[in-house]
């Protein structure tokens, strides 16, 4: 399989980067994003890290190591909570300021970094000029340094009398212009974006604020991308001004592809997301997270390429394995199961913050096994595949291979069926696994026609099997 193409998940698939910021700063994109960790019972357990690639290259990934630890902050995760989505920007001064909130804390926290990896330093806390902070949960903070050189910071949400946690938004998103320092308010806070309690009979109703503000500029618009009270989509508003008369917009993407072309049925295991729009080299991309291992906290980056319409508007993404390589995949070469962007099973829904462990019998899901200390010898597979089960991989240029084989560990007998269609009716392949003790190698013809399609893998047989990769030749 060629090295250079790129894939959903983007990173590697052992680290686990949600809540992505992309930032383009020179000839590099660089993702900021929280740090979860594979079968994990809680959400970012781990340290700030930063990945970046080359504008030309955008399989490229480089690790950039470790750019702000929970040491740093002075508390552990126990003490002020998780450190959570971050948003990075340069200031007037060339430096690079990380901006983050704990989980446990109210405040809107800085540091600051000569490069845009870091490593980060703490530099404060938002406050207004007489050192006292806003009386709110300044949550995902999203920064915009605007062509005037005005700076605005954008959070998560005002408190309600009843619970400042009440459907985590309450009633409406904030807004605050920053003076040149970087950190003390010179206006706000401003009520911009309508949450769950304020958007009744409003065009923002069933998409209110949720969480995760984002913001962007282009062509003299404003445009905030936050998640919605729906959880699984990254929504947008847009506005002639920064702070203030923003109109929504349209969802952009859902980790369940509901709503694309009208669809309603949540087509992976999905909870919530957060993300951001960049454009590079003329294509507009939005970066999201999917979930694994069976719930909510275990998530991964993803990316698609989404259209900016000329009357300003962007249409919804579709969710594909493809999203940052700018073409199908090669229809020859060895993939991993984990890729796919299509996973349903009856027994498949919305992702909690419940811990379940991986175990036979529990519903299909997205799985990493730990073989040693070493990340990346860990391996990943779909486990838990049972009888129905219909994983799918967006998209492939096919014609070139005349067989196809997959690797699978399978506690009876059953028929993987290989489709190149969604409704599973034009079968192209099909592979009869047989009972193992540990992983095998199984195969079969492929009879494809040339053309770019889609690949859907069909479980039939009543057992359960994990799968780890298909391989076409």
């Amino acid at each position: 399989m060629n090295k250079k193409q790129a894939m959903n998940p983007y990173l590697p698939l052992w680290e686990y980067v949600p809540d992505a910021e992309p930032r383009v700063f020179g000839d590099r994109l660089y993702v900021y994003g929280s740090h979860d960790q594979a079968g994990a019972e809680q959400f970012c357990v781990n340290d700030y890290v930063v990945w970046s690639a080359p504008l030309s290259d955008l399989s490229d990934w480089k690790y950039e190591g470790i750019s702000y630890t929970y040491e740093q902050t002075g508390a552990d995760i126990e003490e002020a909570g998780n450190l959570a989505a971050p948003d990075c920007v340069q200031g007037s001064d060339g430096r690079y300021y990380l901006y983050y909130n704990r989980g446990a804390r109210n405040a809107c926290e800085v540091a600051v970094s000569e490069k845009p990896q870091g490593p980060f330093t703490y530099y404060g806390n938002i406050t207004f000029a007489d050192g006292t902070e806003p009386k709110a949960k300044l949550f995902d903070p999203g920064v915009l340094m605007d062509d005037d050189g005005r700076i605005y910071l954008y959070t998560g949400f005002v408190p309600t009398p009843e619970s400042p946690w009440i459907n985590v938004a309450g009633r409406y998103s904030l807004a605050f212009e920053l003076e040149s320092d970087m950190k003390t308010i010179k206006q706000g806070p401003v009520e911009l974006l309508p949450g769950c309690l304020a958007s009744k009979d409003t065009e923002f109703e069933r998409h209110a604020f949720y969480e995760a503000s984002s913001p962007r500029k282009n062509n003299g618009m404003y445009y905030m991308v936050y998640s919605s009270d729906q959880t699984h989509e990254l929504c947008y508003a847009v506005s002639e001004e920064p702070m203030t008369g923003y109109r929504y917009g349209g969802v952009l993407v859902s980790n369940a592809d509901i709503g694309y072309q009208g669809n309603t049925e949540p087509k992976m295991p999905y909870g919530n997301t957060h993300g951001g729009l960049v454009e590079i080299n003329g294509q507009w991309y939005i970066f999201y997270h999917r979930q694994t291992h069976g719930i909510e906290c275990c998530r991964q980056g993803c990316a698609e390429p989404v259209t900016l319409n000329e009357d300003g508007t962007f249409s919804q993404a579709e969710m594909t394995s493809c999203g940052l390589n700018g073409k199908p995949l090669e229809g020859i070469g060895t993939y991993n199961a984990t890729y796919a962007c299509h996973l349903t099973h009856e027994s498949i829904g919305k992702e909690r913050y419940t811990i379940r462990k991986c175990v036979r019998g529990v519903q299909p899901h997205f799985f990493e096994e730990r073989l040693d200390d070493q990340e990346e010898h860990n391996i990943q597979y779909i486990a838990n595949m049972k009888d129905g089960t219909i994983a799918g991989f967006k998209y492939f240029h096919l014609g070139t291979a005349k067989h196809i084989s997959i690797e699978a560990s399978a506690l009876g007998k059953c028929d993987m069926k290989i489709f190149i269609d969604e409704q599973c009716t034009k079968e192209v392949a099909s592979i009869v696994i047989g009972k193992t003790d540990g992983w095998k190698v199984f195969h079969s013809k492929f009879d494809a026609p040339e053309g770019n399609y889609p690949l859907f893998f069909k479980l039939i047989g009543d057992t359960v099997v994990d799968w780890k990769e298909f391989t076409l030749y």
